[in-house]
């Protein structure tokens, strides 16, 4: 079913060419060319074109990449609209507002292998790991012990690294109101269902219900985070890899980032993996 976030900004924007075909405003200011011979309504979608191409190139799935062309084509008909009717645009442009703010974008809804944990001792039994009772403070002292235990165990040869003897969980760590989280929602789930077995097994961890699990491992769920969604494998219960990583000198991320489907297979070796462990 399609859902109504994306038939009424379809209707926003079919009231461009409506108006147009039926002459409804006087639209000839925007007929007027420049001296390339161009008209205003053409430089306005052009740029409308050029910016779908971008918006497309670094989209990280199609919810993504709907949401933002949607976007891209308000402002222009916004701006449109302004050339022929100040109050025009003005309604148009509450009209849009108000969408927004009523109606939300669509969350992915597809087909997904991935466990929802909800619990953090549901969280110990899948991953295999064991955190301390006690919350004041002992959950940073075993965050620090884990952490330097991966620090040591680092320098493990992945070449000769044997998949078939260990135990992987792939845990993603999100929060709802992330834009980030749920555009590559899709993604993660495809994965799911494409890479998942016995020794291979995919959660998802929702970090507004589980906080300390963002304690413990150094996920910043602040508005201005770029740790959001942050992907961690698990190998036997200890972490292994994570996405996006993090500098382990300054404890930052990397500026430059893309969660792109083949850099991400690539990233975590998914291929390799999946066909070590598919006749367990």
């Amino acid at each position: 079913m399609i859902s109504l976030y994306y038939i009424l900004n379809f209707l926003l924007i079919s009231i461009y060419p409506i108006s147009r075909i039926f002459r409804l405003l006087n639209f000839f200011i925007l007929d007027v060319p420049d001296e390339l011979g161009t008209t205003r309504e053409n430089s306005i979608f052009y740029t409308i074109m050029a910016f779908a191409v971008i918006k497309y190139l670094r989209s990280y799935s199609t919810i993504q990449f709907l949401s933002s062309l949607f976007f891209t084509i308000k402002i222009a008909l916004i701006t449109s609209y302004l050339f022929v009717d100040t109050k025009i645009s003005i309604l148009y442009g509450g009209a849009c507002l108000v969408i927004f703010v009523l109606c939300s974008e669509p969350k992915f809804n597809g087909k997904t292998k991935i466990q929802d944990i909800e619990e953090i001792k549901e969280f110990e039994e899948v991953v295999g790991v064991k955190f301390r009772d006690n919350e004041d403070g002992d959950i940073i002292e075993e965050l620090n012990e884990r952490f330097n235990k991966k620090q040591k165990g680092k320098e493990k040869n992945k070449k000769i690294q044997n998949y078939k003897m260990t135990e992987m969980i792939f845990a993603e760590f999100y929060v709802d109101w992330a834009d980030t989280c749920n555009y590559t929602k899709e993604i993660w789930a495809n994965f799911s269902c494409k890479y998942t077995t016995k020794g291979l097994k995919f959660i998802s961890i929702n970090l507004a219900k589980i906080p300390r699990l963002a304690e413990c491992y150094r996920i910043n769920t602040s508005a201005m985070s770029r740790q959001l969604p942050t992907v961690i494998l698990f190998e036997d219960g200890e972490e292994a890899q994570r996405f996006p990583p993090i500098d382990e000198k300054t404890n930052k991320i990397p500026k430059v980032l893309k969660y792109g489907k083949k850099e991400l297979q690539s990233y975590f070796d998914l291929e390799k993996r999946y066909l070590a462990t598919r006749d367990l």
